[in-house]
């Protein structure tokens, strides 16, 4: 056998040994060790996650037949929720941090983590870790897995930007701002109560396949003449997706508002016996001398409402958007 073979054979052996020792899942060498694997790829597998950061404030997020519930209460928002799967499922390694940094990696995560925990539709944890800050150019975010002391920057394929922001923790950046999401199929009876402009209240009821309109209030007369072709269909169908723009529970004036006689009441029922009212109170917008803006039409500019939803929230709906279920008892007609 001559000196080349020899060689040949040699660098074959230990090419051999290198690639089977590469290729071994050693938790400490290789990207598919457990403490590096956040993602959960199947995420029709995920049916809870709860998130929690250190100063106590939580959410919890189930799946229900139609989208997400948070905690336990509220629809959750789909944007929102869109973007949390997204980087639940698709979360990968971007590189491993320096050794000499893990220690202070390690300790920022512990103070300002944000722990979440993933379980299946059976409520079996299939991931548990912390989210930490983000990398000094801001392109990579730092986790490590429960259990673990190593650290990792992770990032989403695509994405710029941290990762922690996905996890957002704040109630109403959870909730969906959909106020009326109801097909006409779906929808029994809808009113509009104008208290300064009672001629023009109105009330739809169901009856059998179609729709009655009739005054709100008794002493209103009724319209002889039979309703436009369409224009009942043309005004439920605006309840379609009717989105409001913020909460405002927050706001100062919040009691003042809503103890104010509203301009318009809102009420829905559907065919389940689910009930929605909002008391629309208009945000006017003025001249610097103080006086009201008007229309070239002569009606006062208002661009927004605050809607006191149910008693329970209230919130801010633009006119541009709800305006087309704002209508009067004659435009049927």
């Amino acid at each position: 056998m001559n000196n080349t073979l020899r060689l040949l054979l040699l660098f074959l052996l230990l090419g051999g040994i290198t690639y089977w020792y590469t290729t071994q899942k050693n938790p400490k060498t290789t990207v598919d060790s457990a403490d590096r694997n956040f993602a959960v790829p199947n995420i029709d597998q995920v049916h809870k996650i709860f998130i929690a950061d250190r100063n106590g404030t939580s959410a919890t997020l189930t799946r229900q037949a139609k989208g997400w519930q948070y905690n336990g209460k509220w629809t959750a928002n789909p944007h929102a929720m869109k973007n949390l799967l997204q980087v639940i499922q698709k979360v990968q390694l971007k590189y491993i941090p320096p050794q000499a940094a893990i220690s202070n990696i390690v300790t920022d995560i512990a103070t300002h983590n944000i722990k979440v925990e993933v379980y299946d539709k059976a409520d079996k944890n299939l991931k548990t870790y912390y989210v930490g800050g983000v990398t000094n150019d801001e392109l990579g975010t730092y986790m490590i897995m429960e259990g673990s002391n190593n650290p990792y920057v992770m990032h989403l394929s695509g994405f710029e930007g941290s990762l922690r922001i996905r996890y957002l923790l704040k109630e109403l950046e959870w909730r969906d701002k959909t106020l009326f999401n109801d097909p006409m199929e779906s929808i029994q009876a809808v009113s509009i109560e104008y208290p300064k402009q009672k001629n023009q209240s109105f009330k739809l009821q169901r009856e059998a396949d179609s729709f009655e309109i009739l005054p709100f209030y008794e002493g209103t007369p009724k319209n002889p003449n039979p309703a436009k072709k369409g224009q009942v269909e043309k005004f439920l169908r605006g309840f379609d997706s009717l989105i409001a723009e913020a909460f405002e529970n927050k706001n100062t004036h919040r009691d003042s508002i809503t103890k104010q006689l509203p301009f318009c009441v809102l009420r829905l029922e559907t065919t389940q016996g689910q009930t929605k009212e909002l008391r629309l109170h208009p945000i006017m917008k003025y001249d610097e001398k103080g006086n009201p803006l008007l229309r070239k039409d002569g009606r006062l500019m208002i661009e927004r409402y605050y809607a006191n939803v149910n008693e329970a929230d209230l919130m801010l709906i633009q006119d541009r958007v709800f305006g087309k279920v704002l209508w009067a008892y004659e435009l049927f007609f």
